[in-house]
Protein backbone atom coordinates (compact mmCIF):
# COMPACT_ATOMS: atom_id res chain seq x y z
CA UNK A 1 0.00 0.00 0.00
CA UNK A 2 2.45 2.48 0.61
CA UNK A 3 3.89 2.30 -2.39
CA UNK A 4 0.03 2.96 -4.08
CA UNK A 5 -0.51 6.29 -2.46
CA UNK A 6 -4.12 6.32 -4.22
CA UNK A 7 -4.95 3.26 -1.78
CA UNK A 8 -3.53 4.38 1.43
CA UNK A 9 -5.61 7.89 0.58
CA UNK A 10 -8.63 5.69 -0.39
CA UNK A 11 -8.62 3.38 2.69
CA UNK A 12 -8.73 7.10 4.56
CA UNK A 13 -11.68 8.36 2.62
CA UNK A 14 -14.03 4.88 3.31
CA UNK A 15 -12.46 5.69 6.90
CA UNK A 16 -13.95 9.05 7.19
CA UNK A 17 -17.34 7.78 5.23
CA UNK A 18 -17.34 4.89 8.04
CA UNK A 19 -16.86 7.45 10.85
CA UNK A 20 -19.81 9.76 9.54
CA UNK A 21 -21.74 7.13 9.67
CA UNK A 22 -20.79 5.36 12.35
CA UNK A 23 -19.68 2.07 11.46
CA UNK A 24 -17.09 0.55 13.46
CA UNK A 25 -14.94 -0.98 10.74
CA UNK A 26 -13.27 -0.60 7.15
CA UNK A 27 -11.92 -3.88 5.32
CA UNK A 28 -8.68 -3.57 3.21
CA UNK A 29 -6.80 -6.28 1.09
CA UNK A 30 -3.31 -7.30 0.94
CA UNK A 31 -0.66 -6.97 -1.55
CA UNK A 32 -1.85 -8.30 -5.37
CA UNK A 33 0.64 -10.68 -6.40
CA UNK A 34 1.73 -9.04 -10.20
CA UNK A 35 1.78 -12.30 -12.84
CA UNK A 36 5.85 -11.17 -13.31
CA UNK A 37 6.66 -11.20 -9.56
CA UNK A 38 9.55 -13.20 -8.89
CA UNK A 39 9.83 -12.51 -5.04
CA UNK A 40 6.67 -12.15 -3.21
CA UNK A 41 9.34 -10.78 -0.04
CA UNK A 42 9.45 -7.72 -1.67
CA UNK A 43 5.80 -6.99 -1.13
CA UNK A 44 5.83 -7.45 2.31
CA UNK A 45 7.36 -4.10 3.60
CA UNK A 46 5.47 -1.69 1.40
CA UNK A 47 2.52 -3.47 2.47
CA UNK A 48 2.85 -3.43 6.19
CA UNK A 49 4.19 0.33 5.93
CA UNK A 50 0.34 0.78 4.12
CA UNK A 51 -1.45 -1.46 6.85
CA UNK A 52 0.38 0.97 9.63
CA UNK A 53 -0.21 4.07 8.29
CA UNK A 54 -4.41 3.32 7.63
CA UNK A 55 -4.19 1.35 10.98
CA UNK A 56 -3.57 4.38 12.90
CA UNK A 57 -5.64 7.17 10.67
CA UNK A 58 -8.18 4.64 11.69
CA UNK A 59 -7.30 5.17 15.57
CA UNK A 60 -7.67 8.67 15.23
CA UNK A 61 -11.40 8.08 13.97
CA UNK A 62 -12.15 5.19 16.31
CA UNK A 63 -12.61 2.75 13.19
CA UNK A 64 -10.65 -0.64 13.01
CA UNK A 65 -9.11 -1.36 9.89
CA UNK A 66 -9.97 -5.29 9.40
CA UNK A 67 -7.82 -7.67 6.83
CA UNK A 68 -10.07 -9.84 5.12
CA UNK A 69 -8.25 -12.67 3.52
CA UNK A 70 -8.09 -13.17 -0.29
CA UNK A 71 -7.27 -16.19 -2.38
CA UNK A 72 -7.40 -14.35 -5.61
CA UNK A 73 -3.56 -13.44 -5.99
CA UNK A 74 -3.39 -11.78 -2.89
CA UNK A 75 -0.50 -12.61 -0.90
CA UNK A 76 -2.42 -13.71 1.88
CA UNK A 77 -4.68 -16.47 0.43
CA UNK A 78 -3.67 -18.83 3.78
CA UNK A 79 -3.71 -18.48 7.65
CA UNK A 80 -0.02 -18.31 7.61
CA UNK A 81 0.11 -15.11 5.67
CA UNK A 82 -2.50 -13.44 7.20
CA UNK A 83 -1.04 -14.19 10.73
CA UNK A 84 2.00 -12.37 9.69
CA UNK A 85 0.93 -9.39 8.28
CA UNK A 86 -1.03 -9.06 11.63
CA UNK A 87 1.53 -9.47 13.66
CA UNK A 88 4.14 -7.16 11.28
CA UNK A 89 0.91 -4.35 11.54
CA UNK A 90 1.08 -4.62 15.30
CA UNK A 91 -1.48 -2.36 15.79
CA UNK A 92 -4.43 -2.45 17.73
CA UNK A 93 -6.80 -0.89 15.15
CA UNK A 94 -5.19 -3.10 12.64
CA UNK A 95 -7.89 -6.71 12.97
CA UNK A 96 -9.19 -9.30 10.81
CA UNK A 97 -12.34 -9.78 8.69
CA UNK A 98 -12.11 -13.88 8.03
CA UNK A 99 -14.01 -14.80 4.34
CA UNK A 100 -14.92 -18.46 4.86
CA UNK A 101 -14.71 -19.12 1.22
CA UNK A 102 -11.33 -16.84 0.43
CA UNK A 103 -8.97 -19.07 1.36
CA UNK A 104 -6.53 -21.05 -0.79
CA UNK A 105 -8.19 -24.69 -0.91
CA UNK A 106 -11.53 -23.49 -0.60
CA UNK A 107 -13.42 -25.27 -3.26
CA UNK A 108 -15.35 -21.74 -4.45
CA UNK A 109 -11.47 -19.69 -4.32
CA UNK A 110 -9.25 -21.87 -5.75
CA UNK A 111 -10.52 -21.74 -9.53
CA UNK A 112 -11.36 -25.55 -9.06
CA UNK A 113 -15.29 -25.09 -9.12
CA UNK A 114 -16.65 -27.41 -6.55
CA UNK A 115 -13.44 -28.83 -5.56
CA UNK A 116 -10.76 -28.25 -2.77
CA UNK A 117 -7.14 -27.43 -4.00
CA UNK A 118 -5.11 -30.35 -3.22
CA UNK A 119 -2.39 -27.92 -1.80
CA UNK A 120 -3.95 -25.98 0.55
CA UNK A 121 -6.46 -26.49 3.19
CA UNK A 122 -8.66 -23.92 4.08
CA UNK A 123 -10.43 -25.31 7.41
CA UNK A 124 -6.75 -24.99 8.77
CA UNK A 125 -6.25 -21.40 7.57
CA UNK A 126 -9.70 -20.65 9.65
CA UNK A 127 -8.48 -22.35 12.34
CA UNK A 128 -5.87 -20.30 12.48
CA UNK A 129 -6.93 -17.01 11.91
CA UNK A 130 -10.43 -17.13 13.93
CA UNK A 131 -9.04 -16.31 17.48
CA UNK A 132 -8.33 -12.68 15.55
CA UNK A 133 -11.09 -12.53 13.51
CA UNK A 134 -13.82 -9.45 14.75
CA UNK A 135 -16.34 -10.28 11.81
CA UNK A 136 -17.00 -13.46 9.53
CA UNK A 137 -18.01 -13.68 6.18
CA UNK A 138 -20.14 -16.77 5.49
CA UNK A 139 -19.41 -17.60 1.64
CA UNK A 140 -22.19 -19.88 -0.24
CA UNK A 141 -21.76 -21.05 -3.15
CA UNK A 142 -24.48 -24.35 -3.56
CA UNK A 143 -27.39 -23.89 -1.15
CA UNK A 144 -29.98 -24.50 -3.37
CA UNK A 145 -30.77 -27.97 -1.53
CA UNK A 146 -31.03 -25.72 1.36
CA UNK A 147 -27.53 -27.16 2.62
CA UNK A 148 -23.98 -26.11 1.27
CA UNK A 149 -22.27 -28.47 -0.57
CA UNK A 150 -18.95 -26.23 -0.96
CA UNK A 151 -18.06 -25.56 2.11
CA UNK A 152 -18.40 -27.80 5.66
CA UNK A 153 -20.16 -25.16 8.19
CA UNK A 154 -20.79 -27.63 10.56
CA UNK A 155 -16.59 -27.54 10.95
CA UNK A 156 -16.55 -23.90 10.22
CA UNK A 157 -18.92 -23.15 13.48
CA UNK A 158 -17.39 -25.66 15.57
CA UNK A 159 -13.98 -23.76 15.01
CA UNK A 160 -15.39 -20.54 15.37
CA UNK A 161 -17.46 -21.89 18.65
CA UNK A 162 -13.79 -23.12 19.57
CA UNK A 163 -12.71 -19.73 20.11
CA UNK A 164 -15.63 -18.26 21.40
CA UNK A 165 -16.78 -15.79 18.77
CA UNK A 166 -18.84 -14.24 19.45
CA UNK A 167 -19.79 -11.61 16.63
CA UNK A 168 -21.66 -11.28 13.72
CA UNK A 169 -21.72 -13.69 10.57
CA UNK A 170 -22.67 -12.37 7.26
CA UNK A 171 -23.79 -13.94 4.27
CA UNK A 172 -22.22 -13.73 0.78
CA UNK A 173 -24.06 -15.63 -1.72
CA UNK A 174 -21.50 -16.27 -5.03
CA UNK A 175 -23.73 -19.22 -6.62
CA UNK A 176 -25.61 -19.69 -9.77
CA UNK A 177 -29.77 -19.67 -8.63
CA UNK A 178 -31.66 -16.58 -7.28
CA UNK A 179 -29.46 -14.73 -4.96
CA UNK A 180 -32.62 -13.46 -3.05
CA UNK A 181 -34.03 -17.12 -2.25
CA UNK A 182 -30.36 -18.52 -2.12
CA UNK A 183 -29.32 -15.45 0.78
CA UNK A 184 -33.02 -16.59 2.47
CA UNK A 185 -31.78 -20.69 2.34
CA UNK A 186 -28.03 -19.43 4.15
CA UNK A 187 -29.47 -17.56 6.43
CA UNK A 188 -32.16 -20.84 7.71
CA UNK A 189 -29.26 -23.09 7.44
CA UNK A 190 -27.04 -21.06 9.42
CA UNK A 191 -29.57 -20.71 11.88
CA UNK A 192 -30.19 -24.16 12.12
CA UNK A 193 -26.70 -25.38 12.62
CA UNK A 194 -26.95 -22.14 15.45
Amino acid sequence: MAEHPEQVALTKKWIDVAAFMSCPIVRVFAAKVPADCQDEETLWQPMIEGFKEVAEYGYESGILVGLQNHNHDNITRDGDAVLRALNETDHPYFTHILDTGQYAGSPGASGQQNVSHPDYDCYASIEKTAPYAVYVRTKFYEIDSGVEKWLDYPRVLDILRGVGYNGCLSVVYEGKSDPIESMRKARSYLEALL
